[in-house]
């Protein structure tokens, strides 16, 4: 488990004091993949940096299994880095050194027999996909063979946390999934703990387990990945959701339109066009579909049905009235008689 308590990290440039980090309070538990999302300069890095100890508090306690950092000798605190595990955006590669030779610096820098390298670079190959670029430099490598070496050295001490700094954002849209893919297997394989921080909402849904946003050095709201986007509360969280989801009508679309305009939100196994087609049933009203899409956070569903209502004005209030008790969320975003 990793705890952050009332964590509040300030710098001084030319004299003036900078907040990266703002009263954070925030708990990652043992085996989890945990997201960090926010904009540069929200306090993402810093935050990832105080739990290997790369960066110190100015104020509060950061405790990894209980042990608070602050008290840990440097002794303790290689022994901690040696158990977390890091990886890059820009991958961090040796490039004059092969693929071998690149993991093969990390089991030396952890102090394993030479005489064990060549079964333990064995492992990590083919853990992560590799088998048969062993002699490959990285100027040969495309950039998720190179990410792989990356997440293959960051293993070679078999850590219990693997810290993941922005690790896909250099990567293609294809490319990004296969990684995320592994290191969903890793996870689960492993056990291992993953922090991962990102700018970028669909690394989210697509990986964590739960998910904290943070703005202007604070933490502003922590929940589950589906939580996140079935009910998101903080502004800044509803922005990322409303990005991913992608769900808006043009101008020239609403002003054409006649009718009640209203935008549903579904979950689970109740779809939106299956209780659509209810309220059609019950209250004699017409339904046209605008726009709409259904997505699988967690592997449970969610969608998002843009439609308008058409029909006397009493019955559409009682279908409205109905639908908002029957679906998760309902915004009225255009009313045209």
């Amino acid at each position: 488990m990793i705890e952050f308590k009332h964590i509040t990290k300030r710098f001084v440039r030319d004299r003036t004091p900078i907040f990266a980090l703002r009263d954070v309070d925030l708990t990652i538990q043992k085996g989890e993949i945990f997201g960090i999302i926010g904009e540069s300069g929200a306090g993402k890095s810093t935050l990832l940096r105080l739990i290997n100890g790369l960066e110190h508090p100015t104020q509060g306690t950061v405790k990894v299994d209980g042990v608070s950092l602050g008290g840990m000798s440097k002794a303790d605190l290689r022994q901690l880095r040696l158990r977390t595990g890091m990886i890059f955006q820009h991958f961090q590669l040796i490039q004059s050194r092969n693929v071998a030779d690149n993991i093969a610096f990390a089991l030396k820098a952890a102090g394993v027999k030479r005489a064990d390298f060549p079964e333990r670079i064995r492992e990590l190959v083919s853990l992560v996909g590799l088998e048969g670029f062993e002699t490959n430099f990285p100027s040969q490598l495309s950039g998720g063979q190179k990410q792989r070496v990356g997440i293959a050295r960051a293993l070679a001490n078999n850590p219990t946390v693997l810290l993941c700094d922005e690790a896909t954002s250099a990567l293609d849209p294809v490319t990004t999934l296969q990684i995320l893919e592994l290191l969903k297997d890793l996870n689960e394989r492993l056990g291992l703990t993953i922090v991962l921080i990102t700018h970028e909402i669909d690394v989210v849904k697509q990986i964590c387990h739960r998910v904290a946003v943070m703005s202007q050095g604070e933490v502003v709201e922590v929940a589950s990945t589906y939580d996140l986007f079935s009910q998101a509360k903080h502004p800044v969280t509803q922005h990322y959701v409303d990005t991913a989801l992608q769900i808006e009508l043009p101008e020239r679309i609403l002003q054409a339109t006649p009718g009640k305009i209203i935008r549903l939100q579904f979950t689970g196994e109740k779809t939106g066009e299956s209780t659509l087609s209810e309220a059609i049933r019950r209250y004699d009203i017409s339904v046209s579909i605008l726009h709409g899409k259904v997505d699988y956070i967690q592997d449970v569903a969610f969608g998002v049905l843009i439609v308008s209502l058409t029909g006397s004005s009493d019955q559409i209030a009682l279908a409205l009235d109905w639908l908002a008790t029957e679906l998760h969320a309902l915004e009225v975003i255009q009313d045209v008689a």
